[in-house]
């Protein structure tokens, strides 16, 4: 029984050496106390999961690497991926938030500007055409000065937008509202009570009833909106009160450039400073690239006002 056993053997493994047979026997012994021991990861369960294939043995290592490293991929379509984007938290029934009566007043002055200027857009040739024809020969020689305001830089401005101020007032905001923020983690309650700085034209009119702020920031390029209650009509009331308090009002960054200091998504049109403790070195030297500012547009303000005289006086 025993010969007969043997041989049966010896005709299984005629195709293997004997040296490969014992290496076979060992590396199963081994892959088997490996998989009785606890794994710990699945980083560890992948390297411990070695499997042996006898037509793999005669083939060169590097064929092998390449076939293992292969890895089948999720193909997704574009219009399911564009579906599942992580937008964070967002609630099934959410509210938008509600528009402020300024804001409706704003958006409804827009509406009308752009009506007019669909209709004025078919004019715009012939009268073109009608100005080359009457303009004479003196008036074409000499050509006005460009007016100092524009869509960036409006006509309630009172002051020139000079590199120095623009920067004072961007470091003033920053640091006011990294001291406000840094109360309201500490204590909400004492922060809103003890505010550094308030944001919005309605809120800076309301302080501004109370006496309580200090300056003023305007951005140089709100959109106009004439009538009762408009833009234009907060905006001179609140310079008007400014001047009844002495308290200056500066114009110095635009409404995004406000939003990217204060870190706000929306615009932000007007400011105003409650209290300043801890930067009243920069609150001085603001003051004073404030009052040079406001010398530099009068002087530029005479300078037009010239150059119209001149050409009217030459006409």
């Amino acid at each position: 029984m025993e010969k007969s056993l043997q041989s049966k053997s010896s005709d299984k493994f005629k195709i293997i050496d004997q040296l490969t047979y014992e290496k076979i026997q060992q590396n199963s012994s081994t892959a088997n106390t490996r998989a009785n021991a606890s794994i710990r990861n699945a980083k560890y369960k992948r390297k411990s999961g070695i499997s042996y294939n006898l037509l793999n043995l005669g083939k060169p290592s590097s064929v092998i690497k390449k076939k293992s490293n292969l890895k089948l991929r999720r193909v997704i379509d574009t219009a399911i991926k564009n579906g599942l984007k992580h937008r964070g938290k967002q609630r099934e029934n959410g509210r938008k938030k509600k528009k402020s009566r300024l804001k409706k007043r704003i958006l409804r002055y827009r509406e009308s500007e752009e009506k007019r200027g669909q209709r004025t857009n078919d004019f715009e040739d012939v009268l073109q055409q009608l100005t080359t024809l009457i303009i004479s020969p003196k008036q074409s020689e000499i050509t006005p000065k460009k007016s100092i305001h524009s869509s960036r830089f409006c006509d309630y401005c009172d002051n020139c937008t000079t590199t120095q101020l623009v920067q004072l007032t961007d470091q003033l905001l920053r640091e006011l509202n990294h001291f406000q923020r840094r109360a309201y983690a500490i204590h909400e309650l004492k922060a809103k009570a003890h505010r550094r700085l308030v944001i919005g034209f309605r809120e800076v009119q309301n302080f501004l009833r109370i006496k309580k702020i200090k300056l003023v920031f305007i951005a140089t390029d709100c959109d106009p909106s004439a009538g009762q209650a408009g833009l234009n009509q907060s905006i001179a009331s609140i310079k008007a009160m400014c001047k009844d308090q002495q308290i200056p009002v500066a114009f110095a960054l635009q409404r995004r450039q406000m939003a990217y200091a204060l870190y706000k998504k929306a615009l932000i049109g007007c400011v105003g400073i409650i209290n300043y403790d801890g930067s009243q070195v920069l609150f001085s030297q603001l003051l004073a690239a404030l009052k040079e500012a406001q010398n530099a547009y009068q002087w530029l303000v005479q300078q037009t006002n010239k150059g119209t005289k001149e050409i009217k006086e030459y006409q």
